[in-house]
Order: C-alpha cells, then structure tokens, then sequence
C-alpha cells in the first residue's frame, strides 16, 4: 500500500548540516585532493600505470584515501557514470539528449525513411497510413475474437508495432512542440510588458495633465492676488483726489 505519493528522503539526508559542511571544506582544505590525486610512483621503481597490476592497486588506495572520514562521505557526490549509457529505474537511458530510433529500440519501422531526413509531409502520409492500418487491424482483431478467440496474439502484436510507430513520428515532432511552446510563452511575456508600458505611458499622461492643472490654477490665483493688491493700492489716492476737488468746490 503506498502511504504518500512521493518517497521520503534518503536517510543520509540528515547529514547535510551546516557543521558537517564547514568540517568537509576544512577536510579539502587539508586533504588538497585535487594535487594528491596525482599517483606517487612505488617504492621499487616500477609505474604506476604498467607492470604486474600494482599499479591499478595503488591508483584504487589513493582514490580511497581521498575520501572524507565517517559521515562526511556522503556529501561528497558521486562520481558520472562512463560509457555512453546508464541505468536508471528499470530502463537504459543514453547521455545524448536525442530520440533512439526504432531499429535502435529493437522494434520493426513501419515506414522506410530515416527520421532524420523525413519531411513534415511526408510523417503526415505515414501517419494516415498507420491509422489506416490501425483500424483495420482492430476490425480483423473483432472478427477474430468473434471465431476463435484463442488466435488473438498474432493481431494483438500488430496492433502494438503500429502504435508504437505511430508514438515514435509523434515523438519526432517533440523540439518542434518545444520551440513552438518557447516561441508563444515569449509572445505572451512581449504582450504582457507592452500591457505594462501602455498602462506606465496612461499614468504618466494623467498625471502631467493634473500637473498641468494645477501649474495653472496657481498662475490664476497669482493674477487674482496681484489685482487685488494693485485695486486696493490706487483705493486711497482716487479717495484723496476726490476730497480734494470738494474742499475746492
């Protein structure tokens, strides 16, 4: 019974703490395994790498000299796989990041182009043509089990090499599906910050409009104060000329 979806850490992952860390860089620091690495020659002239096998032996001690003591092993990674191909749950996985061919799978290619030099339309005629195939091996497969059921294998078989070729032409059309995907989440990203320029540009305008406006509501209020200030400045002189006139009369 599966208790979680996901299994729980590695036990070792307790080991990685801070401590651990700083006593793993003192260890290399101390160590130098970078320059110990370098095979001493033994003791009795003969090389490292020739001879009767003392120097495989030698060359295995000193690559076990050099690593840390107790617990600090386990933050120290592995090293790559060699070869070409490595194993992983259950299956043969290559470190060429490219799509195995069905002849490489061990599985039987339906059609007869490579899948290098195989063109878009031509995939697309292929793939009609294991559809084809297709139903009318579910349909032979119907009339079999309807006669004699124990003679299924066979079709069943066919049915398996015909999806399995058609999955592989869909596959092929994996770093198209890739660079397609890039190319609208690129669009999507230049729309989304054309969006945000536009609204920046909307606010900027709206805002040098209320500057604007309140630039000329000052200059009104200024005029407004300095014919106030001149009008009650020339009051008391038009008052002076008319006392002035009357004492005459």
């Amino acid at each position: 019974m599966i208790s979680s979806l996901y299994p729980p850490p590695p036990p070792y992952v307790k080991f990685f703490t801070n401590e651990n860390l700083n006593r793993l860089e003192q260890w290399k620091s101390q160590n130098n395994p970078h320059e110990s690495s370098a095979v001493e020659p033994l003791q009795d002239g003969t090389g490292t790498g020739d001879g009767d096998g003392n120097g495989s032996a030698s060359t295995e001690k000193d690559q076990n000299s050099l690593v840390p003591p107790g617990e600090l092993r386990f933050l120290v990674p592995p090293s790559p796989p060699q070869g070409t191909h490595y194993r992983g749950y259950g299956s043969v996985w290559s470190f060429e990041d490219k799509l195995p061919s069905l002849k490489e799978s061990n599985w039987q290619q339906l059609y007869s182009d490579d899948d290098e030099s195989i063109t878009s339309d031509t995939k697309i005629q292929e793939l009609h043509k294991l559809m084809d195939s297709l139903l009318l091996n579910f349909l032979e497969l119907i009339g079999i089990a309807s006669v004699d059921p124990s003679k299924f294998a066979p079709k069943i078989k066919n049915i398996s090499l015909i999806l399995i070729n058609i999955n592989h032409l869909l596959n092929t059309y994996r770093p198209h599906q890739s660079r397609e995907s890039l190319i609208m989440l690129l669009k999507r990203k230049i729309e989304s910050k054309r969006q945000e320029m536009e609204k920046i540009d909307k606010v900027s305008s709206e805002i040098k409009a209320k500057i604007k406006t309140l630039a000329n509501m000052d200059d009104l209020n200024y005029h407004s104060t300095l014919q106030k200030e001149s009008s009650a400045a020339s009051n008391p002189m038009n008052n002076d000329i008319v006392d002035n006139l009357l004492k005459q009369l």
